[in-house]
């Protein structure tokens, strides 16, 4: 999550709903409405990022730490021997190289002294790098990404410094595919040089490129500047997409098989949710700002919902007091879904509707006659449940709840029930 952002930015973004009562029967909290009139509240959705959490920074901290945890193995010349773990879902442990040099055997010229290898990495992202330097080492190490052997052109923000006893990590922008060095070295700059170092380092690559991801994957994206990603995803039920972020502050987008949006941005810490046909392709959006720790995760669930609603008044589908109606409405399409309740007498009602959507979804209802008795509430995405409750008794009746989205560019899912 970027730091530094508002309490006020916050704020703006849980905007308050205000509703109209005039000549409805499903009005505000606000005043003196008639008999058989509804009230409205709405519940708040906590502004959040994943829920086990992923913080590069933290990664990094853990690399350096394993590094000074790895105990002392069988001296190794490390040249060669460091391997490069691809951290798929950022999650993964890269392995820990044992690596030692020494002058004047190991000399990179101009007074280094050091180790270099060679990595091919395939695409842009972030290169994780971390190193402990034993406390019996005689020189301050200095390690990183580097462009040549020689270790003289080191890649922007790549390379950091560990005295004796010290472990550190840091997180590189890697621009392009291609192929860098990796390396450690010291200075030594008397006539007969002596320095001898003894480190462990690991490293780990995080692609950056546009990729397919799966219902139920976490993947981790690298990148320090700001960028924009696809994200291809086939729906494998009717139902549910729920896209979630590591990084809160960057926004997500839904789009078609040609990368036509269906949606707005929306926040990634509100947990954007839209509805999906199995089968169809999408694109997932996502502009992610610049990050210091170089890079964020990012979560996809698809869900089923079983849906049996009316797609027209005439075909409302009965929602029995205390039962329950989930429905979807799928990103891209217009349908809207009808249901109805019939009051044998006048009684007091209470309607919730809860679920999740990318913007807003909106309810009204209608009586047999088809006039409005509601105004439209709107069920946005920082909301988790809307309640609607009669201040009075409504007449007896049938009674019938059209669901739709908000905007042409919203969808999700939702439940019905009332008692």
């Amino acid at each position: 999550m970027k730091k530094g952002m508002s309490k006020l930015l916050s704020a703006l973004l849980i905007a308050t709903l205000v509703f109209t009562s005039a000549g409805v029967a499903f009005a505000d909290t606000g005043g003196s409405e008639a008999s058989g009139a509804i009230k409205a509240s709405q519940g708040k959705k906590q502004f959040s990022q994943l829920e086990k959490g992923f913080d590069l920074e933290k990664q990094i901290k853990a690399q350096s730490d394993q590094t000074k945890a790895t105990s002392k193995s069988a001296k190794t010349k490390a040249i060669g021997n460091l391997t490069v773990a691809t951290l798929v879902t950022g999650y993964e442990t890269a392995p820990v190289a044992r690596i030692d040099y020494s002058a004047p055997a190991d000399s990179l010229g101009s007074y280094k002294y050091g180790f270099q290898q060679s990595i091919y990495l395939p695409s842009k992202g972030t290169l994780i790098l971390a190193a402990y330097n034993y406390p019996e080492s005689t020189g301050t190490a200095y390690f990183g990404l580097f462009q040549d052997p020689a270790l003289t052109n080191q890649i922007a923000g790549g390379r950091s410094i560990v005295r004796a006893g010290a472990a550190d990590g840091i997180a590189i922008k890697i621009p392009a595919a291609g192929t860098y060095y990796i390396g450690a070295y010291s200075n030594d700059y008397a006539s007969q040089p002596t320095v001898a170092v003894t480190l462990n380092m690991s490293a780990g690559f995080i692609s950056g490129i546009d990729r397919t991801v799966k219902n139920g994957s976490t993947i981790a994206v690298g990148q320090k500047d700001a960028q924009t990603n696809y994200f291809k995803f086939k729906a494998t039920q009717t139902g549910y997409l729920k896209v979630g972020s590591s990084e809160g502050y960057d926004k997500i987008a839904l789009c078609n098989s040609k990368k036509k949006a269906l949606s707005n941005y929306t926040y990634a810490g509100y947990v954007p949710t839209y509805g999906v046909k199995k089968g169809s392709t999408y694109y997932i959006k996502v502009a992610a700002g610049s990050n210091y720790d170089g890079g964020y995760q990012l979560q996809v669930t698809n869900k089923k919902i079983t849906e049996k609603s009316g797609k027209k008044k005439s075909k409302a589908v009965t929602i029995k007091k205390k039962k329950t109606k989930k429905g979807t409405i799928i990103a891209g399409s217009s349908q809207a879904d009808w249901y109805k309740f019939k009051l044998g007498g006048k009684k007091k009602v209470t309607l919730t509707m809860k679920g999740a959507t990318n913007n807003k979804l909106k309810v009204v209802v209608y009586n047999k006659k088809g006039k409005k008795v509601s105004s439209a509430y709107n069920y946005n995405y920082y909301n988790n449940k809307l309640t609607l409750k009669s201040y009075g008794k409504l007449p007896k009746g049938t009674y019938y709840i059209k669901v739709y989205r908000g905007t042409k560019t919203s969808s999700g899912w939702y439940s019905l029930s009332w008692k």
